[in-house]
């Protein structure tokens, strides 16, 4: 067996030193899901929104 072996530290050791405590805002968590959610839902209307668009102008391109 090498010294290497011996040397290198444990993987508890490694966990344990790698912990820390965060402390997490939740008004910015809910900001930040309010705000994806507001997202969301614009491409959704956006999506909508182009669909009729291009629905209306094959109609008025057949019509004329």
């Amino acid at each position: 067996m090498s010294i290497e072996s011996f040397n290198k530290p444990s993987i508890s050791e490694n966990y344990t030193s790698k912990k820390t405590h965060k402390k997490v805002n939740i008004d910015v968590l809910k900001r930040k899901i309010y705000e994806q959610q507001k997202k969301e839902k614009m491409v959704g209307r956006i999506a909508i929104f182009t669909f009729f668009s291009f629905i209306c102008v094959i109609g008025f391109i057949i019509s004329v």
